[in-house]
């Protein structure tokens, strides 16, 4: 029961239901610490808070700031509050974390006190198709994105250090896009994330998910997908470039051709595309001096990686020169975003500085 103590399981609920009670209870009864964020529910779902276990804190959101921020607010309060724990398991309020699957992160997270734990379900029996398709596209965007496998990356079942905590706080995000965030960060960070596998439980068709299809996919996958329409542009202009340029030399030996058009077309490019990069996909506020040497020391390296693959394709083996540009570019887009993201682009942390006022109280 000790061991118990020494670990805060956080739950983030807005509209709950018995789902709530009956876990907070669980919990409490295997002598877990727990902390509820009550994410500005409204006054009609006061009961289902007041049912909690009194030894449950709950902290209020006077209105609903996203589940990303009520992870953020519990992280700070926490951190603060009780220094001597192990770390944080956070679980859903729907009832979709049995008591058992929290049990096993935690103690994962108490046999690796350093590594993010993620309670990863394996999708097997009956699971909603939108929940499918979905977990397979961010895993393989987190993938393409990260450099790192992840089987459940919209898990919300997850074991959080004491130590990395205040790193979570600092994410940005305040609604679904924060867990990808997480998990983005803890990739760029060279973190640990160890996977624990849990049961798959939806209930109703997942019904009871406040998740918004459209605009919280356009959240989690924007800067992904705005990424992806740059380099598409980009691409276009330095194809089109290219195949202008390769026709302009082609007078010259086969290989300085190939040079001289890669080359121009590259540099075009190039400036389009950390201005589009710069502006709108990553809208970094830093100086662009110091931001362009290092983009274009990567557009340098870049471009020798594409004359080489084009060269090897096109002039070694005898590729159509159309089919090698396809595929030296999609070999080097994962790369070069990555690299943007981690170095050219770096994020600012965000202060979670709360506009709103948050109550605690323990009955």
């Amino acid at each position: 029961m000790e061991t118990r103590r020494r670990i805060v399981v956080l739950i983030p609920a807005y509209k709950p239901g018995e789902a709530l009670v009956r876990l907070c209870r669980q919990l409490v009864s295997m002598g877990f610490m727990v902390v509820v964020i009550n994410d500005g529910s409204g006054i009609e779902y006061n009961y289902y808070f007041s049912m909690l276990p009194t030894e449950a804190l709950v902290l209020n959101h006077t209105v609903n700031r996203g589940k990303g921020r009520a992870l953020k607010t519990g992280l700070e309060y926490i951190h603060r509050h009780f220094p001597s724990i192990v770390g944080v398991v956070t679980a859903d309020a729907d009832g979709q974390h049995l008591l058992q699957d929290i049990m096993k992160v935690a103690d994962e997270l108490e046999r690796n006190d350093g590594s993010l734990i993620l309670g990863s379900r394996r999708f097997d029996g009956k699971v909603p198709l939108r929940s499918r398709l979905g977990n397979l596209l961010t895993r393989w965007i987190f993938a393409a994105s990260s450099g790192k496998m992840v089987t459940d990356t919209q898990t919300g079942l997850r074991a959080i250090p004491y130590r990395m905590m205040p790193e979570m706080v600092g994410i940005g995000g305040d609604r679904y896009e924060y867990e990808m965030n997480v998990l983005l960060s803890a990739a760029r960070g060279k973190t640990d994330i160890r996977e624990v596998p849990i049961r798959t439980v939806y209930i109703r068709g997942n019904e009871s998910s406040h998740f918004r299809a459209v605009r919280d996919s356009l959240m989690i996958y924007g800067r992904i997908l705005k990424f992806g329409l740059s380099s598409l542009a980009s691409f276009a202009l330095d194809f089109t470039l290219l195949l202008i340029l390769k026709q302009l030399t082609s007078s010259l030996e086969p290989s300085l051709s190939l040079l001289v058009s890669v080359a121009g077309a590259r540099a075009a490019s190039s400036v389009f595309n950390f201005t589009l990069n710069k502006r709108l996909v990553f809208e970094s506020k830093g100086s662009a001096a110091p931001e362009a040497v290092k983009y274009f020391t990567l557009a340098g390296g870049m471009l020798a990686a594409n004359y080489g693959l084009l060269y090897v394709m096109n002039i070694a083996l005898g590729i159509n020169l159309v089919a090698a540009k396809v595929v030296t570019e999609l070999v080097l887009y994962a790369v070069s975003y990555r690299i943007q993201r981690n170095l050219v682009f770096r994020e600012e942390r965000h202060s979670n500085k709360m506009e709103t006022t948050i109550t605690g109280r323990i009955r």
